[in-house]
């Protein structure tokens, strides 16, 4: 019976050191992945495109906020407003373009998806800039073209904001 219950306990102890074995070499790759995101966070062009990111979602929130009043937009804030968004967009995309310049084939390849979905965020963006300027441009712009684009654009930053909070509690 002692015999037994002492090969019931090896099995189980075997089994435990297999399984944490593999945890420590899962938590180790974590840490590596985890280690690389927290350099990356800390990186001058990281934190100068979160900035400029802040700072559209501000612009979005304003534009959209003075689009809903009853007079709708007063024409020189909105082309103000507009005219900071595609700052902060051209501002962005060139140091997007410097970054990816100076970025390793291998980074690059690792980070593909990443990228594409990037991609697809930037041209979502830039299409609502470029409809907020031409509706900018007008004499009495359109409240409600106005309030629409700059919407969408106060929750693509939101999503943006609430990812980037979710991505950090994954990687504590």
């Amino acid at each position: 019976m002692k015999k037994q219950i002492l090969v019931i306990w090896t099995a189980i102890v075997v089994v435990l050191f297999c399984v944490g074995g593999t945890s420590a070499q899962e938590a180790k790759k974590m840490t590596g992945d985890a280690k690389m995101m927290a350099e990356m966070k800390q990186s001058p062009h990281h934190m100068l495109m979160m900035a400029y990111t802040r700072t559209m979602a501000d612009f979005s929130r304003l534009l959209r906020d003075q689009a809903l009043t009853p007079n709708g937009p007063d024409v020189e804030f909105a082309r103000a407003a507009v005219a900071e968004l595609r700052h902060n967009l051209d501002a962005m995309e060139a140091l997007h373009q410097k970054h990816m310049a100076s970025m390793s084939a291998e980074m690059k390849e690792k980070m593909q998806m990443m990228m594409e979905k990037m991609d697809k965020n930037r041209a979502m963006v830039k299409d609502h800039v470029a409809a907020l300027e031409t509706a900018a441009r007008t004499d009495k712009p359109e409240a409600k073209q106005i309030a629409m684009h700059a919407n969408d654009l106060v929750k693509h930053f939101a999503m943006m904001k609430m990812a980037g909070k979710k991505n950090m509690k994954m990687k504590m």
